[in-house]
């Protein structure tokens, strides 16, 4: 049974009766939901407001916040905001900067509501904290910059994020942070991203043996998990392929580096189906797409796709570790196929990573 409620996109609404027996809310706000156990050791976040820096209700206190970048000065998210919409097509301020302003009043709204998450993120007393950062709807109409917005929410990662935080009763030693996120790209299962703290080897070695034991069970939805990828990769090959005249990452302009990224993560994630891309023509994808037939799914892999090293720096993690604010953190990066499909299998996973790495 899940223990949130979610919307067909798998956006965060809220938690349910169930998961009240065991939580207690902290705060709840237009932007995030905050709940403790009440044995005071397991805290759960999720993320209602959009990731989408244009995608807000400033009249009633919804911003578009990414909760899981770093929080820009004043003249840099002037900057940001003056840019959009077309700030959406730079990585430039998609991968580090969590939001945008046109005034500083809006700026100060939205640094109080990052900071205010924050505040129950840090913190010196041992807690387990899972996090859903990207869980939260969005509303933003399509257009030829975000043609397909709703692919923007981490979907489902909240039911994921509050299974885990319900189920693991461990006593907390130290304070940890666990970051949730979805994925549509053709990948593992579930992906280990360390923020560069955690030692790649130890990473490497709990997949291995995720690897082993989960492998055939994973296999069951393994068709629909490559059939999901076929479907949205081709969508966006064609979007970006029919808006920029081609798919080579190397011809893109300077202005479509969010188009360079998605296409060169569509072929890093051939790639470890062993389908390598030369000649980035559509034909070329389409043949490399539809070989992956009767390949079986790896589970698990570390640090490939999404390794959040520099997710790491910009929350400044090592800083907040010496200042005893945190003990470590990891981020999971997971199939949105998987946890909309079966979340028992995924919760499951997530946990026997957790105590492999931290119990």
């Amino acid at each position: 049974m899940k223990l949130v409620h979610e919307d067909e996109h798998g956006a965060y609404l809220g938690v349910n009766a169930e998961f009240l027996q065991e939580f207690v809310r902290k705060e709840s706000n237009p932007n995030f939901e905050v709940y403790d156990s009440q044995d005071g050791h397991r805290r759960f976040i999720a993320v209602k407001s959009s990731r989408v820096p244009d995608d807000q209700d400033l009249a009633e206190g919804r911003y578009g916040i990414d909760f899981n970048r770093a929080k820009p000065e004043l003249r840099e998210a002037l900057r940001y905001g003056a840019e959009l919409p077309h700030a959406l097509e730079n990585m430039k301020w998609l991968a580090s900067t969590a939001f945008a302003a046109t005034t500083k009043k809006e700026y100060d709204r939205k640094s109080s509501a990052w900071e205010n998450f924050y505040s129950y993120v840090w913190g010196s007393t041992p807690k387990t904290i899972w996090v859903a950062p990207h869980s939260g709807s969005v509303a933003r109409v399509p257009d030829d910059i975000l043609p397909y917005p709703k692919t923007a929410i981490d979907a489902f990662t909240a039911g994921i994020a509050a299974s885990c935080a319900f189920h693991h009763r461990n006593k907390a030693l130290k304070r940890l942070v666990i970051y949730i996120h979805s994925s549509s790209f053709l990948g593992t299962l579930l992906e280990l991203g360390g923020f560069g703290i955690i030692d790649e080897e130890k990473l490497a070695a709990v997949a291995t043996k995720i690897e082993a034991k989960y492998h055939e069970r994973a296999q069951i939805l393994a068709d629909e998990h490559k059939q999901y990828f076929f479907l949205t990769a081709t969508k966006w090959l064609e979007h970006i392929k029919n808006k920029t005249g081609t798919l080579n990452p190397n011809e893109f302009d300077h202005t479509s580096t969010a188009a360079r990224r998605r296409v060169e993560l569509i072929v890093k994630e051939l790639k470890l189906y062993g389908q390598k891309i030369k000649e980035f023509t559509p034909e070329e994808f389409r043949e490399a797409i539809h070989s992956l037939n009767k390949i079986e799914v790896p589970v698990i892999s570390s640090n490939y796709i999404f390794p959040a090293s520099h997710v790491g720096k910009i929350l400044r993690i090592s800083e907040k570790i010496r200042q005893g604010l945190l003990h470590s953190a990891l981020n999971i990066e997971c199939s949105k196929l998987y946890l909309a499909r079966e979340p028992e299998l995924m919760t499951d996973m997530i946990l026997d990573i957790k105590n492999a790495l931290f119990d």
